[in-house]
């Protein structure tokens, strides 16, 4: 499983780079996982992207699993359509 561990900053300057991992996590396999135990700041141009990796993954059905990110990301990311698995 390809774990993508996310910087301090997910924010549009860094867009290219999350999508460009994520292809590279998508195409390994069904399955990976975002460490987000150092975000503390995220965009919605992010949360795009972390949505699209997670449509992907399921669309071969495998997961993207969230690890380590706290409530106010979680909150982003479940308002812009990501569900977070307990």
């Amino acid at each position: 499983m390809k774990v993508i561990k996310l910087p301090k900053e997910l924010g549009i300057k860094k867009a290219r780079r999350l999508y460009d991992a994520a292809r590279i996590a998508a195409n390994a396999g069904p399955d990976c996982a975002m460490d987000f135990a150092k975000v503390r700041r995220i965009d919605c141009s992010a949360a795009q992207v972390i949505l699209a990796l997670r449509r992907e993954c399921e669309r071969k059905g495998g997961n993207c699993a969230l690890r380590n990110a706290n409530e106010i990301t979680v909150r982003l990311l479940e308002y812009v359509g990501v569900k977070h698995d307990v």
